[in-house]
């Protein structure tokens, strides 16, 4: 096994760790240290079991192929330095490979985490069911190849882990291994995939050069397209028919990227009658539903670096440029505009852009209408915490709350008092009080059970 390696000080030893726990052990592990400037090299030497090597400076995809070079174990799989794998995932996917001897490779279910203290896998067990990228071309549904086992032979008949581009080298990886060899899939998850953090290549990318990181994924798409027409040439067509949504959906995340609300209105209208065209082509509803759903899915995945970065101006201009752009209807892609009853935007973010351009009241009157509930509740519950804190941080407001109760009760009005009714009043859940307790009213002297006035 392969783990590229930069600057990963932060999670290179939970993943280190999640390697040596393995119920069957890799037979080599080889870290690839791309150049890091922080201790994670030192950390990787920690682990005797592991063969450090130095490739500085090459980027990710180089690191693998400069990894795989150095390997020489029949299965070969490449771990991504911050994901996190169950005891059982080599023995599972191992067992598939072996029990299928024409597959050329093994996926695993994933699930998607932030902390590790929050990661919980399902009972791990052998269920295999096909699996073919080519399948939802041009879409793919492997996010990373830390959850892919791979047959060493099927990844040198297609010359190694792709490395001359380096923004599409796991796109095209998944779909030439699909056209060598058959591919299989577990049904259970054993692999846990970190959601985004700013140091991720790819979230660099998504924020600083997202359309032109789209446009060669677009690119390397096509070449696959008409690659795949030499070996299936009945699919020649169709392949390239595939390919023509990424034209819009390029569009869209150009005008994301300028914050053109001109050009995301036109790119957004494209888009519709693309898919409204894609899914007359299809016999089956749940087929189209299902290409919307991987177009809404891929957008959303370029517009997450920036609605949940820190930077909330170029935030709060991505949801100007999406909510202003919308065309005039919508029918397929309402998750993707800000206000509609299927988005997915954080009310917090819809607020603050509303806040910062609060005449439109037609979007105020869409937000409260389908999100007022949440808003109300979480209102009133921040209110209520609010009074508390001060309650409870103004000695001045504590100390004649305690006078003038016990005053109004006919209790002593002193410090005794005073400490009396304090510790009586966190209690209170309506007219009576802890201290209205019977045995206490006959002690002091008066009717159980009465207030005194």
């Amino acid at each position: 096994m392969v783990i590229p390696l930069f600057n990963g000080a932060p999670w290179i030893r939970q993943t280190l760790a999640s390697v040596l726990a393995q119920t069957l052990p890799a037979r080599e592990i080889i870290v690839v240290d791309d150049g890091s400037s922080d201790d994670s090299a030192a950390i990787v030497r920690s682990f005797p079991q592991v063969a450090l090597y130095r490739h500085p400076g090459r980027g990710t995809h180089q690191t693998r192929q400069f990894g795989f070079a150095r390997s020489t174990a029949a299965f070969v799989t490449f771990l991504d330095q911050d994901d996190h794998w169950h005891p059982r995932h080599l023995e599972l996917l191992s067992t598939l490979l072996l029990d299928d001897p024409a597959a050329g490779a093994a996926v695993s279910r994933t699930l998607t985490y932030e902390d590790e203290r929050e990661l919980s896998f399902p009972e791990p067990c052998l269920r295999p069911e096909r699996f073919d990228p080519w399948d939802t071309f041009p879409f793919h549904r492997i996010d990373t190849p830390s959850f892919v086992l791979i047959r060493r032979g099927a990844l040198e008949a297609i010359g190694g882990w792709p490395a001359r581009n380096a923004w599409s080298s796991d796109v095209q990886a998944w779909f030439q291994l699909a056209s060598v060899a058959p591919m299989v899939r577990n049904a259970t998850a054993t692999a846990a995939y970190r959601v985004q953090h700013r140091e991720a290549t790819s979230t660099r990318w998504r924020l600083e050069r997202a359309h032109e990181y789209f446009l060669n994924i677009r690119t390397s798409c096509e070449a696959l397209a008409r690659e795949r027409g030499l070996s299936h040439p009945a699919e020649t067509d169709l392949r390239l028919q595939q390919c023509r949504i990424l034209g819009p959906m390029a569009q869209v995340i150009g005008a994301m990227e300028r914050f053109d609300a001109a050009l995301m209105r036109s790119a957004l209208t494209q888009l519709e009658a693309e898919l409204s065209r894609a899914a007359a082509l299809r016999s089956e509803t749940p087929g189209s539903a299902r290409l919307r759903d991987r177009v809404i899915g891929t957008l959303e995945w370029y517009l997450r670096p920036t609605l949940t970065g820190s930077d909330v101006r170029q935030r709060r201009r991505l949801v100007r440029t999406l909510h202003r752009g919308q065309p005039a209807t919508i029918r397929h892609l309402g998750r993707l505009v800000p206000f509609h009853p299927e988005n997915a935007y954080p009310t917090s973010v819809l607020i603050g852009y509303l806040l910062e351009d609060p005449w439109q009241p037609r979007a105020w009157w869409q937000l409260l209408r389908h999100r007022g509930g949440p808003i109300t509740r979480n209102g009133l519950g921040r209110l209520g915490r609010f009074l508390g804190r001060c309650r409870a941080g103004s000695p001045w407001l504590r100390r004649g709350c305690r006078t003038r109760i016990g005053s109004a009760r006919g209790g002593p009005s002193g410090p005794a008092g005073s400490a009396r009714f304090s510790a009586a009043i966190p209690a209170r859940r309506g007219r009576w009080s802890e201290s209205r307790r019977p045995d206490r009213d006959v002690a002091a002297g008066r009717s159980p059970g009465r207030p005194s006035r």
